[in-house]
């Protein structure tokens, strides 16, 4: 790739790319992918210190698996060889920022569209829905939840906020929530009542707001249910969602004596991203879905 079209195409590319403001990374962990697919298996097996009483006690994996497939993805542009002669390439330029755009902002809507609002019928590490109210906790016969059915207010955020505190470990431990730094993350209908909740500083009675910043909000235009909202604890290195990236190749290009042109005088230019997203712990995300 070394025509001046292609270097110019890249700075366009890598313009709309570098401009692109994401979210995904406040609320996934990113995994590299080193096969076809990854078991995340380990995530409800994370170890947890104890008193060491004799021999060390190894952490075994869960019986159940959870795998999440890497699959391909791409965007791609057809320049035409009489374009290039003419010297009528502009537009093509364009093309090649938005593709930047879409490329860094693809995890985004792999989460925010389809895991996101998927969470009530999708699987989760547990082989229970992510959001679903009987979770077991490990072994110990016990279950919690993580669905809630609650319209957005100042009580129901509060009552979401204490259902992460009392969140249980996979060994009945309610330390897996000890560090909190709290994401609300609304569709944009919901936008105004969630700043009335954590940004006023008084609230819907006049008295101080004792909820302002007890969280951060988020709004997301892919959520296209206007009520269901989300509470998600992003602190910790294990957070509510996964992105697991195989491969990534920014841009890359057929040009001039390539078969492609050969056969249709036509260059092509674009991206192409092997991975996949999933969910990471359900302990960390409340989901509020409403009737």
């Amino acid at each position: 790739m070394d025509s001046i079209l292609a270097k110019g195409l890249l700075t366009n590319f890598f313009e709309g790319y570098n401009s692109t403001v994401t979210y995904w990374q406040e609320v996934a962990t990113k995994v590299p992918s080193t096969a076809r697919s990854e078991n995340y298996a380990w995530i409800g097996s994370i170890p947890r210190m104890r008193k060491m009483e004799g021999e060390r006690v190894p952490k075994k994996l869960l019986a159940h698996t959870y795998t999440i497939v890497n699959e391909e993805y791409e965007a791609s542009i057809e320049v035409k060889h009489a374009d290039i002669k003419d010297d009528q390439t502009g537009q093509y330029g364009i093309q090649a920022k938005s593709i930047g755009e879409s490329a860094k902002a693809f995890p985004d809507e792999l989460i925010f569209e389809t895991l996101l609002p998927n969470g009530t019928t999708e699987l989760a590490y547990d082989g229970q829905y992510f959001f679903d109210t009987d979770h077991p906790v490990g072994e110990t016969g016990a279950t919690q939840s993580n669905k809630l059915t609650a319209a957005l207010s100042a009580s129901t955020f509060n009552i979401a906020r204490g259902a992460l505190r009392r969140m249980k470990d996979d060994s009945g431990r309610p330390t897996i929530n000890r560090n909190m730094d709290l994401l609300l993350v609304v569709p944009p209908e919901l936008e105004n009542t969630a700043e009335q909740i954590l940004e006023a500083e008084r609230d819907a009675s006049g008295a101080t707001n004792t909820n302002k910043g007890k969280a951060r909000i988020l709004v997301v235009d892919w959520l296209t249910d206007t009520n269901n909202w989300y509470l998600l604890n992003v602190a910790g290195v294990i957070k509510p969602f996964v992105l697991q990236e195989r491969e990534f190749i920014p841009f890359e290009s057929l040009e001039e004596g390539s078969e492609g042109n050969f056969m249709r005088k036509k260059n092509y230019y674009g991206t192409y991203w092997r991975g996949n997203a999933g969910y990471g712990l359900y302990q960390k995300a409340i989901g509020n879905i409403v009737a």
